[in-house]
């Protein structure tokens, strides 16, 4: 069993849900997506973060329609030598975000090839989610909201507009997420009888709640290493 597997076993022995969801975060190097992790995932934002090499993961509890969520989510390094590992962690992803910087025009262009990855290697049934991070710099925007609005309709996705530093955007894009993901279960729309192939996972006849939100788990695990130098991810 791997470190993973074992914490996650423990935080669901913790706590009683009714699904885990697996969400992907993919993208360029420095668009911020470790910083959207940090900050969904314990509210907190490092400017020093350095690149992720590999993956690093992290868990949250969300509770939507009275229906408890284990949101796992798993970051991906975004250099062009880390692909091959990363793109194995596609498979069996509940939703799909794909992040770009607004500052910087490269990264916006190269969000045609994190979508081909996508649609190739994860499930048909994922849920692509586009966001545009570092809303903070509006001075320095070069990716108008509106393109990155297009670009979505165009695929076929959500849209968010994010900044990992004070969080704006960052609760609402999850939050959001994971309402049509509990639409699309309740719809029929999910395999659930073969669904640790689609992302989503029954783990127990969950609780009903109105509590909120809440985080479970304040640890990122990492699979690999951080880089010491290079480009800081945020």
């Amino acid at each position: 069993m791997s470190d993973n597997e074992e914490d996650e076993q423990n935080i669901q022995s913790k706590y009683d849900f009714s699904y885990s969801v697996k969400f992907i975060i993919v993208g360029d190097s420095s668009v911020g997506k470790s910083n959207i992790l940090l900050r969904f995932s314990r509210n907190t934002f490092d400017p020093g973060h350095q690149a992720t090499l590999g993956i690093e993961f992290a868990n949250k509890h969300l509770i939507y329609n009275n229906t408890d969520y284990l949101i796992q989510i798993w970051d991906t390094a975004g250099q062009e030598n880390f692909r091959s590992v990363t793109r194995a962690y596609y498979k069996a992803s509940a939703v799909a975000m794909v992040v770009y910087d607004i500052t910087k025009e490269e990264s916006f262009e190269h969000i045609q090839t994190w979508l081909k990855d996508c649609k190739e290697l994860a499930p048909r049934t994922v849920l692509l989610v586009l966001v545009g991070n570092k809303s903070d710099l509006e001075e320095q925007r070069v990716i108008s909201k509106e393109r990155g609005e297009d670009l979505a309709k165009e695929n076929n996705m959500m849209f968010f507009e994010t900044s990992a530093l004070n969080g704006n955007g960052i609760e609402e894009a999850f939050q959001k997420s994971i309402e049509v993901v509990d639409q699309k279960i309740r719809s029929g729309f999910y395999n659930l009888s073969d669904s640790s192939k689609q992302g989503i996972k029954k783990i127990n006849n969950g609780n009903e709640s109105n509590n909120g939100e809440r985080i479970i788990d304040k640890k990122s695990l990492s699979i690999g290493k951080k880089q010491k130098e290079g480009d800081l991810c945020c």
